[in-house]
């Protein structure tokens, strides 16, 4: 099992900032807890034993925020991007010299259904590949306009972007990473001095190290606008309601 996860909330929230009260997006409340919070604690439930917090904007009020955060099991530890207004690959870059074996690699700003986490916590990315859990339920993605897109054949991703036009599957925002990743955006850093995500993992399409793994009825969602932070709110709530129905159930069973 994958024990070492890297959540990634160094970025600005710019599309939210002037729509909640909250000074950080990863501390926007959503069933009761802030967005972090809430996928440090279903990390730390399914077994993960040391969580790294990638921070940037903001970054004080949220390490104090998360420093109220009493209950883990896991060691929290906070890494600085101090180039935080570039792209998200330098994040990944900021915490490379403490990524000495497979890791999680997951957003701040994105909900993920508790399944979904430790399935892949599960999933070998191997020596020198990289592994993105993938949505093929096309009809489901909300704004699919901001959706990152990939193009998946067999278990090999070939493209991925938000621009592409023909794809079969959507980035859902978690990965079951080795050491490659970080080499890969350090060759891309080196040539543009800048990096993200998806040119790190174009790098390693091209030499055939990035697989898709279908995450098939799990659920997810990026909140990174209104809108979208509004569905997840909804998503979560109608999730919630299934899992007490289906406790319930078994239960009286």
């Amino acid at each position: 099992m994958i024990d070492l996860a890297v959540v990634l909330a160094a970025g600005n929230g710019s599309r939210l900032r002037h729509h909640v009260s909250e000074t950080h997006k990863a501390l926007i409340p959503i069933g009761g807890e802030p967005i972090l919070m809430r996928n440090c604690r279903l990390l730390d439930e399914i077994g993960v034993t040391q969580i790294i917090v990638v921070s940037g904007y903001r970054g004080e009020e949220l390490r104090a925020a998360l420093a109220e955060f009493k209950s883990l099991n896991a060691t929290l530890t906070f890494v600085e991007n101090e180039r935080w207004d570039l792209s998200n690959g330098l994040s990944v870059l900021a915490a490379a010299d403490r990524l000495d074996r497979n890791y999680l690699l997951l957003m701040a700003d994105h909900l993920f259904s508790p399944s979904l986490l430790e399935t892949m916590a599960y999933v070998d990315p191997g020596e020198n590949g990289v592994v993105l859990a993938i949505d093929r339920k096309l009809d489901s993605i909300y704004d699919m306009d901001d959706a990152t897109k990939v193009v998946v054949a067999g278990d090999q991703i070939v493209e991925i972007g938000k621009e592409l036009v023909d794809f079969n599957a959507v980035d859902t925002g978690i990965f079951a990473c080795s050491s490659a990743l970080a080499k890969s955006l350090q060759s891309v850093e080196a040539h543009k001095g800048d990096c993200s995500l998806t040119d790190g993992m174009r790098t390693l399409a091209a030499m055939g190290c990035f697989r898709g793994f279908d995450i098939e009825d799990a659920w997810w969602q990026d909140v990174d606008t209104p809108g979208a932070l509004a569905h997840g709110r909804m998503l979560l709530k109608k999730h919630l309601i299934e899992a007490d129905r289906l406790a319930l159930v078994q239960h009286e069973a």
